[in-house]
């Protein structure tokens, strides 16, 4: 990182801490006229996003918020959920993202106070006021220029949803030193670059979208989102894009693949595969090095911990079952087994202060970690 990019980068981390609102700001700063983000058609460079961002949030300061603190829950798709959420971060909220699909689902999540962001119709057992997307986008060309710092800092609520149905909710605020440590070994593993276009296939609304959000805003690479796109149509995004770096589940990349052999193109070029959120299975690693060679990475970790464990292609190579190595900063092991050897059994993980003992059954051998049974909570998001 240049020494005027890390200048900016602790400038915004004095104003706003190690929160997305300084990787927004900081971006803004440093990279105004470059590519951020493509989502639905729509694009904003980091300079047109914070602005965004900015005239958003001095609307809904002013109006649906009434110039108080309140929750905003962001149940929206399209550039209007990256809007909001940079909206709220940039009023030091507390932010939710939901995808709409889930709301229903996870309602009882939902604080009665809080100010719904929504498509379409606004529910009826929401209490507190509500905003459509439509709007957000509209006051997105506001001027907030004028916008006053806040003592606040962003927090982003991520609910989850248990095997026995209880809802519970993970509340992040600044990442501290152990959340820069994971961070950090994410992005080394990762290997993401500013000239670098990102295709996230999975929603922006949580896991692996929101990292690869803050992943761009970091490093200034460009996010293209893909979600609830069809094959055929993300492997044209790839080649009119120049996408460098996919990140998908096995059955996101299992259905290109099919794609490909279907009529019979040849593979866009990549650099870099991520696989996450779903079952690993060995056989789809085999026909996706043998379609663009040792190029993937493997990822796990929960809503709590982010990202805990990730295969670079070498130990993908050797071991093609595996999630990976434990990110610095994060750990993982079984339940009722002390020390670090090999063991079987239900997994606990650890990262960005919270430890859970998840749902899911894994062996650990060599420091590696298998998930040996269906995944609890599959991304079911396509």
């Amino acid at each position: 990182m240049p020494p005027s990019h890390a200048r900016s980068l602790g400038r915004s981390v004095r104003e706003h801490g190690f929160t997305i609102t300084a990787l927004a700001r900081h971006s803004a700063r440093v990279r105004r006229d470059h590519l951020a983000l493509v989502v639905d058609g729509w694009s904003a460079t980091f300079g047109e996003l914070w602005e965004a961002a900015e005239g958003a949030a001095s609307v809904l300061f002013r109006e649906p918020l009434e110039r108080r603190p309140r929750p905003v829950v962001i149940a929206c798709d399209g550039p209007a959920m990256v809007i909001a959420l940079l909206a709220g971060s940039r009023l030091g909220l507390d932010v939710m993202p939901i995808r709409p699909a889930l709301l229903d689902e996870l309602r009882d999540a939902v604080p009665a106070d809080a100010l719904l962001i929504h498509d379409g119709e606004a529910p009826e057992w929401h209490p507190g006021p509500t905003v459509t997307a439509t709007s957000i986008l509209e006051w997105s060309r506001a001027d907030g220029s004028g916008l006053a710092s806040t003592r606040r800092r962003v927090r982003i609520a991520l609910p989850a949803l248990s095997s026995a149905g209880t809802v519970t909710t993970h509340v992040q605020g600044a990442l501290g030193i152990q959340g820069l440590r994971q961070l950090a070994g994410l992005h080394d593993r990762l290997g993401v670059e500013g000239t670098d276009v990102i295709l996230a296939c999975a929603p922006l609304h949580r896991g692996k979208g929101l990292q690869l959000l803050g992943m761009s805003l970091l490093t200034g690479a460009t996010l293209v989102s893909a979600a609830n796109t069809p094959a055929a149509d993300r492997l044209r995004i790839i080649e009119e894009r120049f996408v460098s770096v996919l990140s998908a589940s096995p059955g996101q990349l299992a259905g290109m693949l099919d794609e490909l052999d279907r009529t019979g193109k040849a593979p866009p070029r990549l650099r870099r595969i991520l696989l996450a959120g779903q079952d690993l299975d060995a056989d789809l690693v085999r026909r996706v090095h043998a379609t663009w060679g040792p190029i993937v990475l493997t990822a796990y970790g929960t809503v709590q911990t982010g990202t805990v464990a990730m295969a670079t292609p070498e130990l993908l190579s050797k071991h093609p079952g595996t999630v990976g190595l434990p990110l610095p900063g994060s750990e993982f092991g079984i339940v009722g087994h002390k020390g670090s050897g090999d063991a079987s059994g239900l997994l606990w993980v650890r990262g960005a202060h919270a430890t859970v003992i998840t749902e899911d059954q894994a062996r650990i051998e060599g420091g590696r970690l298998t998930i040996t049974g269906p995944l609890q909570h599959p991304d079911t998001a396509e």
